[in-house]
């Protein structure tokens, strides 16, 4: 069954955020396309049919893939291909399995993958943070029990000044990065380095 295509955008931070659902990765059980000024996430969310045997523990993963094209790069030379996950992209799962895994039944035993595939980046807008709300999103619409939506936001300052969402030219010279992430009703989590 092919799901209606809806597209729906917002301005956050100065800049436009836009889903787009229904258009790419209809056999996951959730998919948003996420674009973000220039910057586009496809974000999939996908359960196992049946809760795996013998566990006490919610087997969630979240990848975060960055692939060199979506910056304008191809690898050369003697390595042609991409080997593992850099250290940002680890710690970008971490921080969207973070305040996601809460948010999920308890007592849920079934496989659930949340994969954020980066198709190309605008240096004024994360990817990171359009990876984030992506996840959200799709786990939201899809059929995973799911208590969410929960969104994430980042925050910079400047010569006393809170910058939201910073670009990376932002944070470079930022005096604090704040990350926080939260539901409607609650703050979920708060990362901050200053």
């Amino acid at each position: 069954m092919a799901k209606e295509y809806k597209s729906f955008s917002m301005e956050l931070a100065g800049r436009t955020l836009r889903v787009e659902v229904g258009h790419v990765a209809a056999q996951a059980n959730g998919a948003a396309l996420m674009y973000y000024g220039d910057t586009c996430v496809l974000s999939t969310a996908t359960a196992s049919e049946k809760p795996r045997d013998g566990i006490d523990f919610f087997p969630l993963s979240v990848e975060f893939e960055e692939k060199m094209y979506s910056v304008g790069k191809i690898p050369g030379g003697f390595n042609k291909r991409e080997g593992k996950a850099s250290e940002n992209a680890v710690l970008t799962a971490r921080v969207i399995d973070r305040p996601m895994r809460p948010l999920f039944p308890k007592d849920y035993r079934n496989d659930v993958t949340l994969n954020n595939l980066v198709l190309c980046v605008d240096q004024t807008c994360s990817p990171e943070l359009t990876a984030m709300l992506g996840s959200a999103i799709a786990t939201c619409i899809s059929d995973i029990p799911f208590d969410g939506p929960c969104a994430m936001t980042q925050v910079g300052m400047i010569n006393g000044e809170f910058i939201i969402n910073p670009s990376n030219e932002q944070k470079s010279v930022s005096d604090l990065a704040l990350t926080v992430a939260s539901t409607r009703e609650k703050v979920i989590m708060i990362e901050a380095g200053a």
